[in-house]
């Protein structure tokens, strides 16, 4: 299993892939978060590498499946138990993290979400900070992976849910781009500079999106963002970017909503 996803680690960075961060709100001010990657790119990419399932023999590969961080730590408890007291700790603060795995090859879906519930929204910023953790918990000492790390476009994604301000009391909502975040212009440069390097790769990554779903206990009285679109049950509002223009000009995501009483 580690093997398997440090692949589709390496290769959802390497390929084209689309994020949804979405977050459910209940009437009692818990909910759930969640990041989920459409990674259809990275089948594709599989299959050209000869690594897909499917052939004369074999039906097409269908996947459905949740696994649980807890129920991973509890099968390896002995070998964790041989961990450092603060790698320990580490481990334990992402129990509560769930991973989705969906895969349709016959209809092109592969999908990946990971997130967490929260019985408090002031709660979120800290479980944003381990969600990185979750991510990078099957990529780590993978050299590909470091070199990866190193590339403009890595830097320019790192931790940046932790540039946003989450703010929820039950009436409005807002996620704002955090006002003391100074973005290096050399960082903007470097970037520039390796997508005009990047060859056929620039269509690949210029073709990424960046989705925002917020569901909602009430129904929406109004909207910020002018680009933003509320579903037809009025409690759902979505917001979608260009991937590589969110990096650029992240505040065009900045969204502010206000619930009807």
């Amino acid at each position: 299993m580690k093997h398997i996803l440090s692949i589709l680690a390496l290769l959802f960075v390497l390929t084209s892939c689309n994020f949804t961060e979405e977050i459910t709100f209940k009437e009692d001010g818990s909910g759930e978060f969640v990041m989920t990657y459409d990674m259809a790119g990275v089948m594709e990419k599989m299959k050209e590498m000869g690594m897909d399932s499917s052939s004369e023999e074999k039906e097409p590969e269908k996947m459905d499946s949740i696994i649980y961080f807890k129920d991973i730590f509890e099968e390896r408890a002995d070998s964790i138990a041989k961990l450092s007291k603060d790698e320990q700790q580490r481990l334990k603060a992402l129990e509560s993290f769930v991973m989705k795995m969906r895969m349709d090859e016959a209809e092109g879906i592969f999908d990946i979400g990971i997130g967490t519930s929260f019985d408090n929204f002031n709660d979120l910023p800290e479980l944003i900070k381990r969600l990185d953790e979750a991510k990078n918990m099957n990529s780590q000492g993978a050299g590909q992976m470091s070199q990866i790390n190193n590339t403009a476009v890595a830097k320019a994604t790192e931790n940046s849910l932790e540039m946003v301000d989450f703010k929820y009391d039950g009436k409005s909502f807002s996620r704002s781009f955090k006002d003391d975040i100074e973005r290096s212009e050399d960082d903007l440069k470097a970037l520039k500079e390796e997508m005009e390097q990047m060859g056929e790769a620039k269509d690949v990554f210029e073709s990424m999106s960046y989705t925002l779903v917020y569901t909602f206990p009430k129904k929406i009285k109004s909207v910020s963002n002018n680009k933003a679109i509320v579903d037809e049950d009025g409690k759902t509002v979505r917001l979608k970017m260009n991937f590589m223009e969110m990096i650029k000009s992240p505040e065009l995501m900045n969204l502010d909503v206000v619930l009807e009483d």
